[in-house]
């Protein structure tokens, strides 16, 4: 019986050392750059300009921007009034931020990635995005649902 167990212990102890390792390459903090204007970023990059993937229905980054289709019906959009860096599995560290809007008349809360001044990603808030403990405010002064 204990001979049974020797391998199954070097085997837990092999996978505990590459956990080890592999935790230790990853970066521990984030890296320091200046918050970008996301109101701004996020005004403009609110509709699809290019490309938009009708077979798997969601807005195709490649143009780095466009969050809703085109002929999506927007309003009652608004921002929250954090944003903080997050490690991403595509894009390295990324802002996020979330936005609350009714989207073809029912209210839905957005996740939204930001990197290098361009939205890289958006997608349904979750759990661990901490949207429902945001303060949100308005889009900016002036700024139009196009």
């Amino acid at each position: 019986m204990i001979l049974l167990r020797k391998p199954a212990v070097v085997s837990l102890a092999l996978l505990a050392a590459g956990l080890c390792a592999s935790a230790s390459a990853q970066p521990t903090g984030a890296p320091q750059q200046p918050t970008p204007n996301y109101r701004a970023i996020i005004a403009k990059s609110l509709r699809v300009k290019n490309k938009f993937n009708e077979e798997i229905g969601m807005a195709y980054f490649a143009s780095r921007g466009g969050i809703f289709a085109a002929n999506a019906k927007i309003d009652h959009l608004e921002v929250a009034d954090s944003i903080r860096m997050v490690p991403t599995n595509y894009y390295g560290w990324a802002w996020q931020t979330c936005i609350r809007l009714n989207l073809n008349g029912a209210p839905i809360t957005y996740a939204v990635f930001i990197s290098e001044g361009h939205v890289v990603d958006a997608r349904s808030a979750v759990a661990i995005d901490n949207c429902e403990r945001a303060q949100y405010g308005g889009l900016r002064a002036g700024a139009t649902l196009r």
